[in-house]
């Protein structure tokens, strides 16, 4: 009986060992290279859950085979002992029919400014597209065309059409960038001027107080790039709050400013004393340049100084909560969110000639508010708006040099061209499978995790549509030093 006892004990700790060693293999990958899967049947050490939990069918009952998102968007940890070079997202999923068309997956690149590097997953009006207009494929690229109208000319490679492109009026774009300057087979060397613009002689009206991090537009012509922005920190949180400002053109930086953090290391709740920035430069060639600002949400920008007429924030802009009053903006998105965490900050916004009741803190109120410019009036700030244009404190500082996105709000009667880098989701046994490509050379890691999200914008849990979409199998493969490298550049590096 004691041997057995014995044996049992070995057996049990073989057991234990070689699991521990299956795990230790899998954190490590000597090679380089490790997948990880997730198909809900059972938990994952290393893919997390999808959360939260209210954006998702409940289970009912044992353990799914699939998880139905409902809301969204949705996110997901990856646990890994190291770093990795790329990552390829496998999604295996299915979706209702009245379920929106754009399905893209992301992980997270700065968490400053909660920026996810987007990939599609699933663009449906293109697909539905491919059946009807002229198709080109090239390196990863696809091109549209229109095929049912004689004004319409038909481009006969893509290589073609990127040499001697049409009016950026008549072309949309997804997943693919555009740049000042060609570089890429993939950009489009066209250059957003403005015809009638003319450079002021004043500085424009104050900017009210904005929070945290954003980024705008603005543009030079025969005048000098000059902005004076001035910072308070209100030292609410634990962390460091340094600021950064980077000046883009086309998508390359070219110019930065720094600003420590205040060296208030403890969450006091003091406000620390008015700091300073300038940006400025001379002899810049005509065009559009992005200001980008990052830094937490301790850092309040009070007042930004500027003689330049065109100031559009970009997608997102949160007004502090410093008292202001009966504030005017205007927009060019389609849809428009807003959202207070400040009870005194509860009001109806009225948008153009819609109103949106934002009656409850923490929770994201959406209006689609149609095309064109309306203009919102706000009875108080400490609101954070979003959409999907630009905002501008008058009418006249719009400037918007995005082409139109093929989303499932584009009129596709106001195209010939669709210029795309995507391909077609593969499809089996009534799943669709769709992969996406990630660098993570720059992502975000936190305790040993990458973050994830799935999108799929439109999908609201309180909507009354039957919308869902339903995830069977979550693949990541990884790719990165092999241990052995890894072991060496140690000692290359202590030598």
């Amino acid at each position: 009986m004691k041997n057995f006892t014995v044996k049992i004990r070995i057996f049990l700790w073989l057991i234990l060992a070689g699991v521990t060693g299956w795990l230790l293999y899998m954190a490590a990958a000597p090679s380089g290279k490790i997948s990880y899967v997730a198909d809900f049947t059972k938990s994952s050490y290393f893919i997390g859950k999808l959360t939260p939990e209210e954006r998702l069918m409940p289970i009912e009952g044992e353990m799914p085979l699939s998880r139905v998102i409902i809301g969204d968007p949705v996110y997901f940890s990856l646990r890994t002992a190291r770093r990795f070079d790329k990552a390829k997202l496998t999604l295996k999923y299915r979706q209702s029919e009245d379920a929106p068309p754009i399905i893209e997956a992301g992980v997270l690149a700065d968490k400053i400014i909660w920026r996810y590097d987007l990939q599609p997953i699933e663009n449906k009006i293109i697909g539905r597209l491919a059946y009807v207009w002229d198709v080109k494929n090239e390196n990863g690229l696809i091109l549209l065309q229109r095929n049912d109208s004689a004004s319409t000319t038909l481009y006969g490679s893509i290589e073609d059409f990127l040499n001697k492109p049409p009016q950026n009026s008549e072309i949309a774009l997804y997943n693919c960038p555009l740049r000042q300057k060609q570089s890429e087979a993939s950009d489009l060397n066209m250059e957003y001027l403005l015809r009638d613009y003319k450079k002021s002689a004043e500085n424009q009206p104050t900017v009210p107080a904005v929070r945290g991090a954003y980024q705008f537009y603005t543009y030079i012509k025969d005048e000098d790039l000059d902005f004076t922005f001035d910072f308070i920190d209100i030292n609410k949180n634990k962390d460091s709050d340094p600021i950064d400002l980077n000046l883009y053109y086309g998508n390359q930086i070219i110019d930065t400013r720094h600003l420590d953090d205040d060296g208030i290391a403890n969450d006091n709740g003091k406000e620390s004393a008015t700091r300073r920035l300038s940006l400025k430069a001379a002899n810049l060639p005509e065009g559009v340049y992005k200001v980008e600002l990052r830094a937490n949400d301790d850092v309040i920008t009070e007042e930004i100084t500027t003689k330049q007429s065109k100031l559009s924030f970009v997608a997102k802009i949160r007004l502090a909560g410093a008292g202001a009053k009966n504030i005017g903006l205007f927009t060019d998105s389609n849809e428009i969110s807003a959202q207070t965490v400040n009870p005194g900050s509860l009001q109806k916004i009225k948008i153009g000639d819609n109103e949106l009741d934002i009656n409850q803190t923490y929770k994201q109120f959406n209006i689609e508010t149609g095309q064109g410019v309306k203009e919102i009036k706000l009875e108080k700030d400490d609101v954070i708006l979003a959409g999907d244009g630009v905002f501008g404190f008058s009418e006249e500082a719009l400037i918007n040099p995005a082409f139109k996105k093929v989303d499932g709000k584009l009129d596709i009667n106001s195209v010939n061209y669709i210029l795309a880098k995507y391909e077609m989701p593969a499809e089996e046994n009534g799943w669709k499978i769709a992969q996406a490509e990630f660098d993570l050379s720059g992502a975000y890691r936190e305790q040993g995790r990458y973050n994830f999200l799935i999108s799929i914008p439109g999908l609201r849990a309180d909507g009354e549509i039957d919308d869902w979409f339903e995830v069977g199998e979550i693949r990541v493969e990884l790719e990165g030093t092999t241990l052995l490298k890894r072991i060496k550049n140690i000692f290359t590096n202590q030598n």
